[in-house]
């Protein structure tokens, strides 16, 4: 499990690759930016080496580097994840919730170990 929810960054070259921890931010903060005199960029990039040398926290500095992206147009939603997150507003209606009765009618089925001395376990 990654530290922190993935995002898909771009640089200003179009090199695409997922940012999920720190060494991911710096890696980031490294590539090509459009405009690397922005406020907002020197202050992700300050606090992503104060988080480096644990002067602050990890997610301050994520966090920083996401505000600084967004603002740049560097986080990329893939075509894959905006149709399926587009479709499933209309995809989950109260018609499509099983409910608690209709679940009561169905029984688990406990799953026993054989365990016999002579036969293998298949």
């Amino acid at each position: 499990m990654t530290p922190f929810d993935p995002v898909m960054f771009r640089t200003a070259r179009g090199y695409e690759f997922s940012v999920s921890s720190l060494p991911d931010v710096a890696k980031a903060i490294a590539m090509a930016w459009p405009d690397k005199e922005c406020e907002l960029y020197r202050n992700a990039a300050r606090l992503a080496e104060r988080a480096r040398e644990g002067w602050c926290t990890p997610k301050a500095a994520y966090d920083a580097f996401l505000v600084a992206a967004r603002e740049q147009g560097r986080i990329v939603l893939h075509r894959k994840a905006r149709e399926r997150t587009a479709g499933e507003p209309a995809a989950v209606g109260s018609e499509t919730w099983l409910s608690a009765a209709h679940l009561a009618g169905f029984r688990t089925r406990s799953v026993r170990k054989s365990v016999r001395a002579n036969k293998p376990h298949v």
